[in-house]
């Protein structure tokens, strides 16, 4: 997948820009706090209408404007070109793709993938659990409508068990809810197993072409429970009733995995340096996208915003080395690439978005 083109209107600082895109390397010059990440996080949306530097999206509109307005031109293994646009204010989200209305995340999410790479991500490794479940649920959504499904309605079983546990439910309905919930946690676990055995793989492969000696990079997925069997976890919900009533909320399941990237020094949260752990977690970003590029058949579109100047030169070095050719990259930073003379540079100043001439 390519994207051609991006116009933006009342996004963050950005009061009207338009950007073309065509070619594989593009770079956005500036200084801090002009508006590079900004450009990225409109180019990101596409995914899955999520953010990448905040969860509340209603802070997306610039400063004293209700609305604003993205339209994208893209070119589609499967779809051909197409235009997408996407509108939000107070009166909610409005998607259109070719000039149709898409009601249903269910129906947009991972038609478009983006990964993107960003300071933010050292969370992954630093962060709780939930920051690690949030990029599992993300990275699966995408390419599995059963796993999007099974998720959602998961969760919705989850908050209906609680408000029962807090409320004082009958053993008949906890009985019909817990029947509806063990299917989905099942699946989820299924879907889980297999991403993350295929995260395993990559992130080793990757991680080794980016580190300057072999460190043994691991991968470890770690489920709360055992869940792949529906009737273990109903007899698991079944008999955490009393604790789980007693706590006002369902202690076990999969809303409680994790995972951890370990080196051959020990886990890398406790005992790698700065340098392995940006690493590691720019490693996970790839194989994000190699896992996207296998489950979907689509060339996912990789954006880096500003990360590449955190990193070494001996992995700096290494990251262009894992990456595929065949990727459109958008990056951005306060200085060119070393190798400037293959990217389209584009400066960026006061939420001004303009073409460098060289």
């Amino acid at each position: 997948m390519r994207i051609l083109n991006l116009r933006l209107q009342n996004f963050r600082n950005v009061e009207f820009a338009e950007l073309a895109l065509t070619g594989d390397r593009h770079f956005l010059l500036g200084q801090n706090g002009q508006g590079k990440s900004n450009v990225l996080e409109a180019l990101g949306l596409i995914t899955a209408l999520r953010s990448f530097r905040t969860q509340t999206l209603s802070v997306l509109a610039r400063k004293g404007q209700a609305e604003y307005a993205l339209a994208y031109e893209l070119e589609h293994e499967i779809e051909g070109r197409t235009s997408l646009e996407i509108r939000a204010g107070r009166g909610g989200r409005q998607v259109q793709i070719d000039g149709e209305k898409v009601t249903r995340l269910v129906d947009f999410i991972g038609r478009f993938p983006v990964v993107t790479l960003c300071s933010g991500d050292i969370m992954l490794l630093r962060g709780s659990p939930a920051e690690r479940r949030r990029f599992m649920d993300l990275s699966l959504s995408v390419v599995s409508r059963p796993y999007y499904l099974a998720l959602r309605d998961f969760h919705r079983g989850i908050a209906e068990r609680n408000r029962l546990l807090k409320k004082g439910g009958s053993a008949a309905e906890f009985s019909a809810f817990e029947a509806e919930i063990a299917p989905h946690a099942a699946r989820i676990a299924a879907f889980r197993t297999t991403g993350m055995a295929h995260f395993r793989r990559v992130l080793g492969e990757v991680y080794n072409e980016i580190a300057e000696a072999e460190e043994g990079p691991e991968l470890v997925f770690k489920p709360n429970v055992d869940a792949s069997d529906t009737e273990a976890y109903l007899r698991l919900l079944r008999d955490g009733r009393e604790r789980d009533r007693i706590l006002g909320a369902t202690q076990r399941g999969p809303h409680r995995d994790d995972f951890s990237l370990a080196l051959t020094v020990g886990g890398a949260r406790e005992y790698a340096s700065d340098g392995q752990q940006r690493g590691l977690c720019v490693a996970l970003r790839i194989a994000q996208a190699s896992y996207y590029r296998e489950q979907l058949g689509r060339v996912p579109v990789l954006l880096a915003d500003d990360v590449l100047g955190e990193l070494d030169p001996v992995r700096r070095e290494g990251f262009w080395r894992a990456c595929p050719q065949d990727v459109q990259i958008i990056a951005s930073g306060t200085e060119l690439p070393v190798d400037s003379v293959n990217w389209v540079v584009n400066s960026v100043a006061g939420g001004c978005v303009q073409r460098c001439t060289r």
